[in-house]
């Protein structure tokens, strides 16, 4: 069942923010963002003083990421046929965050490299920031800052499918099914895991992230347990256990940060530049290796390897 992103009762925000919730909504916001490049040079070619605002709600790993990879792709599309437009002073991108930095989950030495990477690049961050509505020219927060805003990107949080309070089994205010110790719902006949389930994290006291590395490990532990109910093997009485492999956050084409738990005696590695950015490629290699294979995975790169030398660095057509 997944997720989606959770508006919090924000006025406005689902109504005038672009979310990236699948396929075609990431479709939506590439030809809105491109709509609105092309006014932008048009207007710079006529003599006049226009730019484009782009304001991502949320500097959790997806606002980060999505600020990171706009400002290289709004570079990449300069080259093509957009001369007028000064990628930099042309795009004006801010990143709003309710916390006190970005990236609140993660260690605080990577928020702080992540930060310096945006500010590099000439992205604004701003922390301690309360959305209170979101409208269609700009965003406004608690204390009455505004900030224009051509177009909105929300990446504030995420709830579960509300068709999930159909089931008649509980769940908690963000939709997720409640799940125990071994992913089983209130029917010991049914199962949960993923965005869509609230596990408990025994070790921390606290609920297992929504990452794609829990439910990677969930996806494991369940194959097998449901292999042996499927078998009529006796039940095991192993609960899931949840391992914190660390995380890794792409800050561009080149650069990206990390912090990998359990590497050097039981202590954490903190990983940066562009070795963060191969480690997280091999770990998307990993998890498309999970779902499709060896074979599909090592044709699919070699033919992304190939196609690099003649298509364009961005989608525009």
């Amino acid at each position: 069942m997944g997720s989606k992103s959770n508006f919090f009762g924000t006025p406005g925000a689902a109504e005038y923010s672009v979310t990236l919730d699948s396929a075609m909504e990431a479709e939506r916001f590439r030809l809105k963002l491109l709509r609105a490049l092309h006014m932008v040079n048009a207007a710079k070619r006529d003599g006049e003083n226009k730019r484009l605002n782009l304001v991502i709600v949320g500097g959790g790993a997806t606002g980060v990421e999505l600020a990171a990879e706009l400002r290289e792709a709004c570079a990449n599309i300069a080259v093509y046929g957009l001369t007028a437009l000064e990628p930099v002073s042309d795009v004006h991108i801010v990143l709003l965050e309710g916390a006190p930095r970005i990236l609140p989950p993660l260690p605080e030495r990577l928020a702080r490299v992540a930060h310096a990477r945006l500010a590099a690049l000439g992205i604004d961050v701003r922390t301690n920031v309360r959305v209170a509505r979101v409208g269609s020219v700009g965003v406004s927060d608690t204390e009455d800052n505004f900030f224009p805003a051509d177009i909105c990107v929300w990446a504030a949080g995420i709830e579960a499918p509300g068709l999930l309070k159909t089931f008649g089994l509980a769940t908690n205010r963000v939709n997720q099914l409640v799940v125990d110790a071994f992913l089983c719902t209130d029917d010991p006949n049914v199962f949960a895991l993923g965005d869509c389930a609230q596990a408990p994290w025994v070790a921390e006291a606290k609920a297992v992230p929504a990452r794609a590395q829990a439910a990677h490990q969930q996806a494991s532990y369940l194959g097998k347990e449901l292999a042996r109910r499927i078998r009529a093997l006796p039940k095991k009485s192993r609960p899931f256990e949840y391992r914190d492999r660390g995380s890794l956050v792409s800050l561009g084409r080149a650069q990206g940060v990390g912090a990998l738990m359990g590497m050097l005696s039981g202590k954490g590695l903190f990983v940066e530049g562009p070795l963060a950015r191969m480690m997280y490629m091999s770990l998307h290699l990993m998890h498309h290796h999970a779902v499709v294979g060896t074979l599909p995975t090592i044709l699919g790169t070699l033919g992304r390897l190939l196609l690099r030398r003649t298509a364009p660095r961005v989608k525009l057509h």
